[in-house]
């Protein structure tokens, strides 16, 4: 091997396009060649007066591999630079003889990501969404965002689209195309699925220094926004369909008028046995019959008649099983569970019928194969906001809510929106008025309607009834003598008063907060309020006044734990301190609405 000469290895130096130089451990330069002055702006002459004073580390051999300086250039630019040499000589004379590189470029680019990917993180953490960025080969070099909302659990950095697809299972050919039309300049938006999630997706070049080096991906969970479209649209087609199916039900209660009334008249003037009896006793079956599917019409419109009683569901489920028992087949079994002291407030024939179409359509979905049945109910409370799956989205307050249930073959997702439409049907006979009628009933009677279904997993359909009160003990058929409102945002505050109340003798109706309390007020006729003072929404307070403009003699009681005084600034007609016995209630009541002797 022939080892360079001093003066070739000083012509290599002098000619090579790295910067080179050899200087003390405190900074003084003693040779610099004419890159490294370039680099930073001097000549090597200059460069020789120059104290570089950095601390470049060494191994233990003394070798410099890679360290990362920050050095001035001569117009004020900071310069990231590695250092690759090592330090040479004596103890007492100690030199550094080192190639310095120029990674400013680098350095800039690494930090415009940083940047951009804080940023992006900020921005999506107040959304459901996640960003990543792709270089050429189409390989994830970062991504972010709430990956865990969106069922993203993989780690797909460093992995191309392709091994993603292979790694997921979900098709990434839109996204490949749209990666691949941003490296050309194009910014592509598309919609795509996820799972049951719907995604739209923004794919845009990333620039640094006028050059694409990535593209920059965005997906935005918007199934919630696109279902909230969806249920606006639903709604606006079913009021337009209620106003027509309105009105086609009064012009054929007319002539449904005209046709029963004139059959009845002809079957006083034919005798029995008569030629052509039979056949107006067939005309008045036949307009018998249009009458009820008439009604049926009226129900979905929300123009039926609405009687505001006291009803315990148990018992009239239980009567309703009874009757439909011989059209039962034998492989459907059917689970009854309701609390024998729920009572909503509504009219019981509508609740009868809407609980037989319910049944109806969930022996109807068995077929066949069988299955079962369950009938449940409960109290709960509503915050008037729409939630998955609702068909009706009842206001906030206290509601008795019937569920039925079968695990029969589901519905499709284009069949549950049509579900409740008048004269849609899946079966090969019927007329598809049972469900809307369902839905005109309960928006009638101010309830709600949620629908949970999927292909092969069955069917739920959940009603919410306004409730007359939290659950009581039936001890009379009877109207209750006083009927007192228990407005309190905590259920077993209500339920206790309300178990009270009846116990006392009195009726009870219940709201869970102040609007829906007020509503109520507004409907039914009170002998007494009894009202929380501290609740969210509206306080005990604005409840008195809004009361006291419309009602102005109705007795009203604040029950507080906050006011133990009774003297308190709302202008109440009487205190009851929280906790406080029972006795101390049926005092209060005496005094303000004593029961009839």
């Amino acid at each position: 091997m022939i080892r360079p000469s001093d003066e070739e290895l000083y012509s290599l130096f002098e000619r090579s396009p790295v910067g080179m130089y050899i200087a003390t451990i405190a900074g003084d330069v003693r040779y610099a060649n004419p890159a490294l002055g370039g680099l930073l702006g001097y000549s090597p002459r200059e460069l020789l007066k120059l104290n570089l004073r950095t601390d470049v580390p060494a191994d233990a051999n003394g070798v410099i591999d890679g360290a990362t300086v920050r050095w001035r250039h001569r117009d004020g630019r900071l310069l990231t630079l590695k250092v690759y040499g090592k330090i040479t000589g004596e103890p007492d004379a100690r030199m550094i003889e080192a190639s310095v590189l120029d990674v400013t470029a680098s350095d800039q680019q690494r930090e415009n990501l940083e940047s951009t990917a804080a940023t992006l993180d900020v921005v999506v953490a107040q959304v459901r969404a996640v960003w990543w960025l792709a270089d050429h080969e189409l390989r994830v070099v970062r991504e972010g965002g709430r990956l865990e909302n969106l069922g993203i659990v993989n780690d797909h950095v460093k992995r191309t689209l392709p091994e993603i697809e292979q790694l997921t299972g979900y098709s990434m050919k839109l996204a490949i195309d749209a990666h691949r039309r941003a490296f050309a300049g194009e910014i592509v938006r598309y919609t795509s699925g996820f799972g049951e999630r719907i995604l739209e997706n923004t794919i845009a070049p990333f620039h640094d220094g006028g050059e694409i080096k990535y593209v920059i991906g965005t997906s935005v969970d918007v199934t919630m926004a696109r279902a909230y479209e969806q249920r606006m649209i639903d709604a606006q087609r079913a009021e337009s369909i209620g106003v027509l199916a309105g009105g086609l039900a009064h012009d054929f209660n007319n002539l449904l008028v005209a046709i029963l009334g004139n059959a009845d008249l002809g079957l006083r003037d034919v005798k029995p046995g008569a030629p052509g009896r039979s056949s107006l006793e067939n005309v008045r079956q036949a307009g018998l019959r249009a009458a009820e599917l008439v009604n049926q019409l009226l129900a979905y419109a929300g123009h039926g008649s609405v009687s505001k009683e006291r009803v315990a569901p148990a018992p009239i489920v239980e009567e309703l099983l009874r009757i439909s028992a011989p059209q039962m087949p034998s492989n459907i079994s059917v689970r009854v569970d309701l609390p024998v002291h729920l009572a909503l407030r509504g009219d019981s024939s509508a609740f009868g019928q809407v609980v037989m179409n319910l049944i109806t359509n969930a022996r109807d979905a068995l077929g066949d194969t069988g299955g079962t049945i369950w009938i449940g109910g409960m109290l709960d409370a509503f915050d008037g906001k729409v939630h998955e799956g609702d068909v009706l989205t009842p206001s906030a307050g206290s509601y008795v809510v019937i569920e039925v249930s079968d695990d029969g073959p589901g519905m499709s997702l284009e069949t549950r929106r049509k579900a409740f439409d008048p004269f849609f049907t899946t079966k090969t006979t019927g007329h598809g008025l049972g469900l809307a009628a369902v839905l005109g009933i309960v928006r009638a009677h101010g309830g709600g309607l949620r629908l949970h279904s999927m292909p092969g997993g069955g069917t739920t359909i959940q009603i919410a009834w306004p409730a007359t009160s939290t659950p009581f003990a039936q001890t009379s058929v009877s109207p209750p003598a006083r009927v007192i409102l228990v407005i309190d945002d905590e259920d077993m505050v209500r339920d206790v008063l309300g178990r009270m109340l009846e116990d006392l003798g009195y009726g009870a109706l219940t709201a869970s907060d102040g609007p829906s309390g007020l509503a109520i007020a507004d409907a039914e006729k009170l002998d007494a309020v009894l009202v929380d003072l501290t609740m969210p929404r509206m306080s005990g307070a604005e409840v008195v006044a809004a009361l006291r403009k419309t009602q102005p003699t109705l007795p009203i009681i604040l029950c507080t734990g906050f006011d133990r005084s009774g003297h308190g600034p709302v202008a109440a007609d009487a205190y009851l301190p929280k906790p406080f016995r029972m006795e101390a209630l049926e005092q209060i009541l005496e005094k303000l609405v004593p029961l009839p002797k």
